[in-house]
């Protein structure tokens, strides 16, 4: 199953905010959103701004885009 992880690390979770109430989430295939955690009680993808989501283990910040996609059994 291909996912999805950060360009720099290749972390696979990402987080919505460095600061303030966060959602910590994966990417997997087709670039769909799964959510592990949310700061907000309510997950809902619309929390997410695609354009800037930030790697849960180093200091990248991106876009949706930019992640590299990876295989694993």
């Amino acid at each position: 199953m291909a996912q999805f992880n950060c360009p720099r690390c290749g972390s696979e979770f990402f987080r919505t905010s460095k600061t303030g109430p966060k959602t910590i989430f994966k990417v997997a295939s087709e670039r769909i959103i799964q959510f592990i955690q949310s700061s907000t009680g309510s997950l809902t993808e619309g929390e997410i701004v695609l354009e800037n989501i930030c790697c849960g283990a180093c200091s990248w910040v991106g876009s949706l885009d930019e992640l590299v996609e990876s295989f694993r059994d």
